[in-house]
């Protein structure tokens, strides 16, 4: 666990900071996936069309966007902020260089993508 404090202390550190107003969306489905995005603060709300099904995660820090730019796919929902929002943001060739340059950084945003599923899962969607 320690390492992994560290690792996310050294991978937070080379983040950029972008804030979002609301109503700003950070991707769409389809989009190709070109970053990863920690969010500090603020509000997201998710929305995954073929699903009909739209999620909305606010003031948790966590990463969204891993697997997409892991496997090189598009996004595969809507993300759009619902606040004022803070993000880290990484470029696609920047993050997977990341991974190559810490030991125990591929454990740890594997980690990190388990648990934004999790958080995922434990809220409840509004279905329309």
């Amino acid at each position: 666990m320690q390492t992994y404090l560290e690792t996310e202390k050294k991978v937070l550190a080379s983040g950029i900071v972008l804030k979002y107003l609301p109503d700003e969306y950070l991707f769409r489905k389809g989009q190709k996936a070109e970053f990863v995005f920690y969010v500090q603060s603020g509000g997201l709300l998710f929305e995954w069309p073929n699903e009909k099904k739209i999620i909305t995660i606010t003031q948790v820090p966590f990463f969204i966007g891993i697997d997409e730019v892991l496997s090189g796919t598009k996004y595969t929902c809507h993300a759009q902020t619902t606040e004022f929002s803070e993000f880290l943001v990484f470029e696609r060739a920047y993050f997977l260089m990341l991974l190559n340059e810490f030991d125990d950084a591929l454990p740890y945003f594997l980690q990190k993508e388990a648990e934004f599923i999790q958080l995922k899962k434990e809220n409840k969607p509004d279905l329309y």
